[in-house]
C-alpha cells in the first residue's frame, strides 16, 4: 500500500503542476514577474524549523506536531506549527521543500500571494482536522502542497486549459480521498477553493494573480 500511494502522491503533483503551467502559458501576457514572496516564505518557515528539528532540536517534532489529544486539551495552534515540522524525516523534508518550491510558484503566479495564503492556510487548518480522523498525529508541509496543486488543476479544469493532466490530477486526489488519506482532504480543500477562484475570475474577466480584467 506505501509503493500506491507513494505513486499516488507523485502523479497528483506532477499532473497538476503539468495543469498549472499549461493555464499560465495560456492567459494573455502578463506584466513583469514579481518574487514569489508567499512562497519563499512558505519555504523558509518550513525549512528552518526542520532542520533544527532534524539535527539539533528533535523535541521541535512533539512541539509542534498535529497530536489529537494536544488538540483536544487547547492547543489549537497546531492545526498551523505542523506545517513546519517533518513527520517523514530527511526524505519528507526533501521532497515537501521540492514540491512547495515548484508547485508554491506556480500558484502563487497564477493567483497572487493573498489568495496563495488564502488557499493555504485554509488547506493547513481544514486539512489538520480532517487530519485528526485519518491521521491522529503526524506534521509536514504537504497539506499545503497537495492544496495548491488541486487548485492549480481545479483551475485548469474551470478556465479550460490543459484539461488532460488536470482531470488527472483531481482524480487520483480523489483517490487519495476515497483511501481515507490525509493528503486526498488537503487537496479537495484546494480543489474547490481553487475552482471558486477560478469561476469568479471568468465571470468578472479578472486575470487571477491580482492583474487587470481580461479584455
Amino acid at each position: 500500500m506505501d509503493a500506491v500511494l507513494s505513486v499516488l502522491y507523485v502523479v497528483v503533483l506532477v499532473t497538476a503542476g503539468m495543469a498549472g503551467a499549461g493555464l499560465l502559458r495560456a492567459r494573455p501576457p502578463a506584466p513583469a514577474r514579481r518574487a514569489p514572496v508567499a512562497t519563499m516564505v512558505a519555504f523558509a518557515l518550513t525549512a528552518v524549523p526542520s532542520l533544527l528539528q532534524l539535527t539539533v532540536a528533535p523535541g521541535l517534532f512533539e512541539a509542534l506536531r498535529r497530536d489529537r489529544a494536544a488538540i483536544g486539551d487547547g492547543q489549537l495552534w497546531r492545526l498551523v506549527t505542523s506545517f513546519a515540522v517533518q513527520d517523514g524525516g530527511w526524505p519528507g523534508l526533501i521532497f515537501n521543500l521540492a514540491a512547495l518550491a515548484v508547485i508554491g510558484t506556480l500558484a502563487e503566479r497564477l493567483w497572487g500571494p493573498a489568495r496563495w495564503v488564502c488557499v493555504a492556510l485554509a488547506v493547513q487548518v481544514l486539512g489538520n482536522l480532517w487530519g485528526l480522523v485519518v491521521q491522529p498525529v503526524g506534521a509536514g508541509t504537504s497539506l499545503v502542497n497537495y492544496g495548491l496543486a488541486a487548485s492549480l488543476a481545479a483551475a485548469a479544469l474551470v478556465l479550460a486549459a490543459s484539461r488532460p493532466p488536470a482531470v488527472v490530477s483531481l482524480a487520483f486526489a480523489l483517490v487519495l480521498l476515497a483511501l481515507g488519506d490525509i493528503h486526498g482532504g488537503a487537496a479537495l480543500l484546494g480543489g474547490v477553493s481553487g475552482g471558486v477562484f477560478a469561476a469568479l475570475d471568468a465571470v468578472t474577466g479578472r486575470k487571477s494573480g491580482g492583474g487587470p480584467p481580461v479584455s
